[in-house]
Parts: structure tokens; sequence; C-alpha cells
């Protein structure tokens, strides 16, 4: 029965998924009052004349209207205003997969950060991510597949069942975007009470690649699903246990998102092909939504009526509880700023020393398919703001830049930035009552600690960092003597400095 009961709730959840998919589409015009043109930015004039170019621009179009309306839903079921870290405790006393603080990194954390790499955030400073330095999640292990005998199956409820070579998929018209990707756990350390069975990511789990490939809209077509179609199932190579159950790694897309002609079946990454570990020889690319929607190493494409909602779906939710009925599934990408830590760091805190006089800050801000109004800066904490000046993104689904001239003098300093876009969404507030079961999708404001002194211009001078060192361990933090707010600043969440 207890079986019963859950694939009823799959279906039911499939259906609602399903419905406000449609519900999306037809209001699209109502979501926001701020004209199209203006949420979607204005096209870059390197934009490649390519025959899938004109849909991608289209669903792009479509995306930046979708995104807003998610992220109501996210806010409202999830956001600081609507639930709390202390609501969870009453509903889950019994709760042993969340930490009660920032410094008790489980060995099992540690274990999966050594596979998988975040971004190196002083490269915020270069309009395209070198690939050796863009986030990877790997669920299980890296497979390795021939491209030579590689065959990409699309089946099920299709007129025509295609059995796709890597041959086939490069001859098929391409097109080469700039893609902003953050994984879902992006800033994964800055909510307090962490689920941590998971990547310790910090704001660092990032990267805007250029990925080339074909239309997947275009190779459904090709095989022709029937009426009866409402789903599709991705494959990826990728085995391995998660929850106790043998599985492959599966996700999914409604048929109305697979067609809708941002989704690419991708082949190079930076002009190259891709590398082994970001999911040679071919992978989906899902441009502005979360990461795992871009399934890695893919096997097979099925297309189905609807219904499946595998472990990928369920664990991939802003959730109130580990079993919340009302979950909302991760999709599109939320606003978000980052900066290039300025100065120079020391090794083992990695606190930015700088030199006393005009710095400019340089970072990056995104907003998926929404073009971003502004970013502004702070250099106390965030207690106060200043607007900074904003670059123009480097595609529809890519990133902006931005900087701010800050003059700094000597002292000790937490500098903050954020983001706002065009259809009224903004960054979270600092908060330790922030809290969503998988610790997803925060925007919490990046922190950088960062001590001026003009002795970082001599090679060879002495700079005294052993309290920052020592504040890295609560045990040592009264010893250390720092203030709170430049431990949390410090140390609140590795990859931010």
């Amino acid at each position: 029965s207890s079986r019963l009961s859950r694939q009823l709730r799959i279906s039911s959840l499939f259906a609602d998924v399903m419905l406000d998919n449609v519900i999306l589409t037809m209001s699209a015009s109502k979501v926001s009052d701020v004209p199209l043109p203006r949420l979607l930015g204005s096209v870059p004039h390197d934009t490649p004349s390519k025959p899938s170019a004109s849909q991608f621009l289209l669903a792009a179009a479509q995306e930046a209207e979708r995104a807003i309306h998610h992220r109501q839903h996210v806010l409202k079921h999830v956001g600081q205003e609507s639930f709390s870290a202390k609501e969870h405790e009453e509903l889950e006393p019994e709760d042993w997969m969340h930490t009660t603080g920032r410094d008790n990194f489980t060995a099992a954390e540690v274990q999966i950060a050594k596979r998988c790499h975040g971004f190196h955030m002083e490269l915020l400073r270069m309009e395209q991510t070198p690939t050796a330095s863009h986030y990877q999640l790997i669920h299980y292990d890296v497979p390795v597949l021939d491209p030579e005998t590689h065959v990409l199956r699309l089946h099920g409820l299709v007129k025509h069942e295609i059995n796709l070579s890597m041959a086939d998929i490069r001859s098929k018209p391409a097109v080469t975007e700039s893609v902003l990707m953050a994984c879902a756990g992006t800033g994964r350390t800055l909510q307090k009470k962490r689920l941590w069975p998971h990547a310790p990511w910090g704001p660092d789990s990032i990267g805007c690649a250029k990925w080339t490939g074909c239309s997947l809209a275009d190779v459904l077509r090709e095989a022709g699903p029937l009426p009866s179609a409402a789903q599709v199932i991705f494959t990826g190579a990728d085995k391995g246990i998660e929850k106790g159950e043998v599985q492959f790694f599966q996700r999914s897309l409604s048929l109305e998102d697979a067609l809708r002609g941002h989704v690419l079946l991708c082949y190079q990454m930076n002009g190259a092909d891709l590398p082994t570990a970001h999911g040679a020889p071919v992978r989906l690319i899902v441009p502005g939504w979360y990461g795992m929607a871009s399934v890695k190493w893919l096997t097979s494409i099925e297309v189905t009526a609807g219904g499946w909602w595998g472990h990928q779906m369920d664990a991939y939710s802003f959730k109130r509880i580990a079993d919340d009925p009302n979950l909302v599934p991760l999709q599109q990408l939320p606003v978000r700023a980052l900066m290039a830590p300025p100065g120079f760091p020391e090794f083992v805190s990695r606190t930015r020393v700088v030199s006393p006089g005009t710095t400019r800050i340089e970072g990056r801000a995104w907003a998926g398919a929404v073009e971003l109004e502004r970013v502004e800066f702070s250099s106390d904490n965030g207690c106060s703001w200043s607007q900074a000046v904003l670059g123009k993104k480097n595609g529809p689904f890519g990133w902006a830049p931005w900087h701010f001239d800050w003059e700094a003098t000597e002292g000790t300093f937490v500098l903050c930035c954020r983001a706002f876009d065009a259809g009224g969404r903004c960054q979270e507030e600092m908060s330790d009552e922030t809290f969503n079961w998988g610790s997803f999708g925060s925007t919490q404001p990046q922190q950088v600690y960062v001590k001026v002194n003009k002795a970082v211009d001599a090679v060879g001078s002495h700079i005294d960092l052993i309290s920052e060192q020592k504040a890295a361990k609560e045990a040592l933090q009264a010893e250390a003597g720092l203030k709170a707010e430049f431990v949390r600043a410090l140390y609140g969440a590795p990859g931010s400095q």
C-alpha cells in the first residue's frame, strides 16, 4: 500500500508540474509588467547565424518569464519569509542529516569535495571560464566512453526511433553559446543548518563556458513525438548507489521544455572536444537551469507519457522536510553576483591582503535568461551599498562583468556584492535561519575578508595572519580574537576567498 501511495503521489506531482508548465506558457505575459525585450536583454552583435539561433533566442525569451515565475514559487515555499531552520526543527526533531554550525565538516564531505572541484574565483575577471577551472560535480565514477563507437539512443513514444553516432550528431547544424552553469548546491555552506551528506559548496560551484552542439528540439522533431508523449528522460552512463538504490544518473524534462529550443546536445566545450570528466563524448546542456539538469555521458533519450519521478528529480527539489508533498522542483537559476577576491591570498586561511589606495573590485553577475538591472557593492559587510558599473551579458544565458573602484584604507573589512534583475528578483539577506532541506540555491551575498596593509607591496615583508589561521577551528576562536562577523566572513562559505 505504501508503494501504491508513493506512486499516486508521484503521478500527482508530475501532473502538477505539467499543469504548471501550461499555466506558465498561457500566462507568460502576465508574470511581469516589464517588457519582454528588457527581460531578455539585447542580443549580442556576434550572435551566430546558425539555423537554430532564432529558436534559441525565442526560447530564451520564454525562459526569462518562466524563471521569474519559478522564483516566486520557491520563495513562497522556502524563502526566508516563508520558512526557517527553527520551523524545520519542530517538523523533524529526529533529523541527523543537517549540521548545527559552519566549521564541522565531516570526512564524507571532504571526500566529495576532493573529487568535485569548484571554480577558481579569481578568474571572475575572465569572460570565458577555462575548462580546467569550471566546477565539476560527479556523483559516481567517471565513465570512459569511446566516441568512435558511442551511440545515443532516442526511443520511446516517437514515430521513428533513432540511434545517433557521434558523426550523426556532429553533422547537424551546430550552435555555440556561452552558458553560465551553477550547481544546485551553490552556497550550501552559507546555510548554517546545511545538508552534510552532499558536496560542501560555497558560492564557487559555477562556470561560464562556450558550449557547442546541436538542438535537442530538432532531433526530437526528427524522431516525431507521438500525441501521447509528455516527458523526456535522459540517462547518463554514470552508475552508482543513492538512498540504497542502484541507478544510472537520470533526469527528465517535460516534452514542452525539451522542445523549447534552448536545450543542446553538446560535444564541445570552449572550442575543444568534451573532456572525459565533463561528459564526453556527448552531454545535455540546459541553459538557464541548475547544473543537475545537464546530464553528462548521455546514452539514452526516452520519450514517455509522463509520470516518471526518479531519485535525481526528487533529490533536487526545494523541500521543507525530507518527504515534502509540496516540494518545488529545481529549475531556472536565480539572480546572483560574485566578485574576484582582491589583493593577494594567505595560503592557509585565504585571507586577502590589499594595499591602501584605489582598488578595482571586479566580478560577474547572472540571472539566467533575465536581463540584469544592477549590481551593488559593500565594504562594510552589507551595512551600506553602492552601485557598481555593470556591463553586458555575453549571451542570452551568460553572465555580465561589473566593477567598483574601492578606496581602501588601513584596516580589516568584509566586502560583499549583490545583484538585481529586470524581473524584480534580488538576492537573499544573510541569515542563520535560512533553510531548505537540500541546502539548495542559496543567494546570500558573498563575503570576502580583507586586510588592508601596505606591507603587501614589498616582497619579503612580514604580515602576521596567525589569528586568521586559528579562527578556522572553533576551539581556537577565542584565542584568535577575531570578531564573530569576521570569522563568519572568512570561513562561513569556503570558496568565497
